[in-house]
């Protein structure tokens, strides 16, 4: 056969599966999926999450919601703790095609609007998430759930914003960005978590969390790098304002928390410290070298 005529049909061919992936979605009720993600998610989370409209691409794998809701613990607030605009679901592509088997491997949020809250009594409004809340079933002897299956091959939150309210004035830290791999309840993964801090700085964690606490989600063992840039000490809302402590501080540590327990060791620049209202800054850089431990269930350390 000619080879021009051998080419001719191959584009011929890959022309047609191209038309054919294109037009798929259009055979395909995405919105038929909404009720399992929904299902799989709240179960996953222990708290009710919506989403939005499902559109589905065939060439990126994933499934595609117009919004996303999850919902705060009601202790804290009858509103989600978590919303997004754009929320995508990457699946398996082919048993989606041929059984309609929704097999889920990554999820993305984009631009989330984060609402973390911490009582009086020290409890963090996201301390349930994918634990022992009131939608969890407890076992035949009254016990805690096991951990609830949760997998997946990607996490990411992209852009988003969070709002942190500790006993103060809310503080707001922007761009935060989240990636996570190999995600499950049941074992340790890697993470990396970025944000702008409140009045200016960066903060960067590069590490390993995991397994799940099932008690209490804020309590799940973390081994991470932490690194903070330009922090201003005076707008981060964890100093008192009527102390008169001001600088700016850089950071690099290592943070090991387990048991309840965070144990901090690493060291800091501060240039431009204040210690005394009304005092003057210092005019040269202070160099400290610190190990903290810290009991994150009633909020004392050394």
């Amino acid at each position: 056969m000619d080879r021009k005529k051998v080419v001719r049909y191959v584009l011929i061919a890959v022309g047609v599966l191209i038309v054919i992936l294109l037009a798929l979605p259009l055979f395909i009720n995405a919105n038929s999926f909404r009720p399992t993600i929904e299902e799989k998610l709240s179960a996953a989370l222990g708290r009710k999450v919506q989403v939005g409209d499902l559109s589905l691409s065939i060439f990126s794998g994933s499934l595609t919601a117009s919004n996303l809701s999850i919902a705060d613990d009601p202790a804290f607030s009858t509103s989600p703790c978590l919303t997004a605009k754009t929320f995508h679901v990457g699946v398996e592509v082919w048993p989606l095609l041929t059984s309609k088997t929704l097999n889920v491997t990554s999820l993305t949020i984009e631009n989330p609007e984060l609402n973390l809250v911490r009582n009086q009594q020290g409890k963090w409004n996201f301390s349930t998430l994918g634990g022992n809340s009131s939608a969890q079933p407890k076992t035949a002897g009254g016990g805690a759930a096991p951990i609830p299956e949760f997998r997946v091959d990607k996490l990411e939150l992209k852009d988003g914003r969070a709002t942190v309210t500790s006993g103060g004035k809310p503080s707001v830290y922007d761009n935060v960005n989240l990636e996570a791999s190999d995600v499950s309840y049941k074992s340790q993964f890697p993470v990396q978590l970025s944000a702008n801090l409140p009045g200016g700085g960066t903060f960067q964690l590069d590490g390993k969390v995991g397994p799940l606490n099932t008690a209490d989600s804020s309590l799940t063992p973390l081994d991470a790098k932490v690194t903070i840039k330009g922090l201003d000490l005076a707008k981060t809302g964890f100093v008192d304002p009527g102390a008169g402590i001001s600088g700016i501080a850089d950071l690099e540590n290592t943070l090991a928390s387990k048991d309840g327990v965070a144990h901090a060791q690493g060291s800091a620049t501060l240039t431009k410290l204040q210690l005394v209202k009304g005092g003057a800054p210092s005019s040269i850089p202070v160099l400290v070298d610190f190990i903290v431990d810290y009991n994150l269930a009633n909020s004392a350390g050394h």
